[in-house]
């Protein structure tokens, strides 16, 4: 839940001003029908909007835990002037001024298209799928206005719902609820670019899908998926990728089996039949599901636990095996789409922001006060001994390994708690994002037929992410980077100041996405080069106000949890 509250107290510094007495009406046919969508007008120049345009039908009673099935053409004139809903989810109260649309549905599979400049189907822009964040239990389309985007970039974008939680990543491990239906949610919209976008001017060979966090995760999974084969050229994965410990969920099925419990499928002594669980809970209100969907995914209390309790699981269908087998299997279909695509992929330079929250609760069990730093004790007894025990066997050698890594041994410094903190938050982020990041990157540099890019964002901007953030905890947290990539004038609000660099800084990286979408190279005019990463050369871009090309990124960290780690669990040691 402290990724979660994470979310929203990043969400609550957008805004989204709705003015639709200022804008256009706009009708438009396509293949699938008539719609009607608006024509804005930002910086004097023509912004086409098509919103709740539907891709798949509403997966709801016998359609809920199934996968997506096409929309198909719609008879009547459609509607697509306003945003839909979002995905079964909850939306705080601090989100009420930010959503364009303030409900929840089932009936949420829609997309959003951003056309620049001209609605003219004879054009051929590349086209880009925004997957969004958000724990795989929040976030919509609509969050992120791609309007700034497009135009600076001359692409057409696309943002998408996908089902969430138990609603999107509920299985039972077997084919009467498979899960993953988030994941053939996103699938379906990519299909339905793929066979559509022409009718609104854009490349239907020339598709870039992107995300940030469990959106980078998605990115990450649909580049290794067999299914993806032709659907897109290029990837950008932002703070997440596949070979994440957590990209993965391993106890699915108790979590099925307890939602069952407590919506009265199923007993704690004998365990229901899949079928006769997933008959009974297509039976229960949305409402119930969500409302009961914290208690199913309950940790232990007091424990600090890391482990995803819902999200993508190993089904043998989207994934024909494990991300990290299927990587090694250079003949394996899921492999072939890898090396098919080009990649850009990386990290900010203070994702642990993310880890903040998680660790506030415990301050008073293990007598430390966050505002101050992170002691050493607590790096090494708390967090190490969670990350080795969820994830690598609770094995001993690991922890320690850990722990030594991020000591700050110079403790006669003032600051040097401070410090601490920021090691001991480094080390989340990078066993969570950074050296899968870097992991992913070596693989797809090493034979592979697509152009592979890395890149640092640590910009920390002027308005910070966080609320009552410590002075220690400094840099680019988890998602700093969204409101440089989509705009500053679209992710601040009017009131927060933003210096003139930090909106040059806004439009460089526009373009470096948007000429990765184009063409597979980042690079243009009057933009700072960025080199190419190579297993050779591993040059990655430092994004900040003074961009600048760099090689290997944190060496020594890096080593820890790609050779170190690996090193100590083939060779059997520190087994408790």
């Amino acid at each position: 839940m402290g990724e979660y509250l994470y979310l929203t107290l990043f969400a609550v510094l957008f805004v989204y001003t709705e003015s639709l007495a200022e804008d256009k009406i706009i009708n438009h046919e396509t293949t699938l029908g008539r719609l009607q969508g608006i024509v804005k007008t930002l910086n004097e120049e023509n912004i086409y909007q098509f919103r709740r345009v539907p891709y798949a039908k509403p997966p709801v009673d016998e359609l809920r835990y199934r996968l997506p099935i096409a929309a198909g053409p719609w008879q009547y004139k459609l509607d697509a002037t306003q945003f839909g809903p979002s995905c079964m989810q909850y939306l705080l109260q601090n989100d009420a001024w930010l959503l364009p649309n303030q409900n929840v549905s089932e009936d949420c599979l829609f997309l959003n298209i951003y056309v620049p400049r001209e609605l003219n189907k004879s054009n051929r822009k590349a086209a880009m799928i925004w997957i969004h964040g958000g724990g795989f239990t929040a976030g919509q389309g609509m969050l992120c206005d791609a309007s700034y985007l497009a135009l600076e970039g001359d692409v057409i974008v696309v943002t998408i719902n996908y089902r969430l939680g138990l609603f999107g990543f509920l299985s039972t491990m077997d084919d009467f609820a498979p899960g993953n239906f988030g994941l053939w949610d996103q699938h379906l919209a990519m299909i339905w670019v793929k066979e559509n976008i022409a009718d609104y001017g854009g490349d239907p060979s020339n598709i870039t899908i992107f995300g940030e966090s469990a959106g980078g995760y998605s990115v990450g999974m649909h580049i290794i998926s067999r299914m993806s084969r032709g659907l897109f050229q290029r990837a950008i994965s932002e703070s997440g990728t596949t070979l994440s410990p957590r990209a993965l969920v391993t106890n699915a099925l108790h979590v099925a089996r307890r939602l069952g419990q407590i919506l009265n499928c199923t007993n704690s002594s004998v365990h229901t039949d899949s079928k006769s669980l997933i008959s009974c809970l297509r039976a229960k209100s949305a409402k119930d599901i969500l409302e009961r969907t914290s208690d199913a995914l309950r940790h232990e209390p007091g424990v600090l636990s890391l482990i995803n309790r819902v999200g993508p699981v190993m089904d043998g269908r989207f994934f024909e095996d494990f991300p990290e087998n299927i990587i090694k299997n250079k003949t394996s279909m899921g492999r072939l789409v890898f090396d098919s695509v080009d990649l850009m992929a990386g990290t900010n330079n203070a994702e642990g922001g993310l880890f903040y929250f998680s660790l506030l609760g415990f301050q008073k069990q293990y007598q430390f006060n966050l505002s101050e730093g992170i002691p050493t004790k607590i790096l090494c007894s708390l967090i190490a001994n969670a990350f080795a025990r969820d994830f690598y066997q609770n094995n001993s050698a690991v922890q320690s390994a850990i722990c030594h890594r991020y000591t700050v041994n110079d403790i006669s410094t003032a600051n040097s708690l401070e410090e601490q903190g920021r090691q001991a938050l480094s080390a989340y982020a990078d066993m969570f994002f950074v050296a899968p990041t870097q992991e992913t990157l070596v693989k797809h540099a090493c034979g592979s037929k697509g152009k592979t890019f890395q890149y640092l964002f640590s910009k920390q901007p002027i308005y910070p992410w966080i609320q009552e953030r410590p002075r220690w905890l400094i840099g680019a947290n988890h998602a700093g980077e969204l409101p440089f990539i989509f705009g500053l004038e679209a992710m601040y609000k009017p009131s927060v100041p933003r210096t003139e660099d930090e909106v040059k800084l806004s439009k460089k990286m526009m373009k470096y996405w948007t000429n990765f979408a184009k063409r597979g190279d980042p690079n243009g005019p009057l933009l700072p080069s960025w080199n190419e990463f190579g297993n050779d050369k591993r040059y990655y871009l430092n994004l900040s106000i003074d961009s600048r090309i760099m090689i290997d990124l944190w060496p020594d960290r890096m080593k820890l949890w790609l050779e170190d780690i690996p090193d100590i669990l083939r060779q059997g040691q520190g087994i408790m």
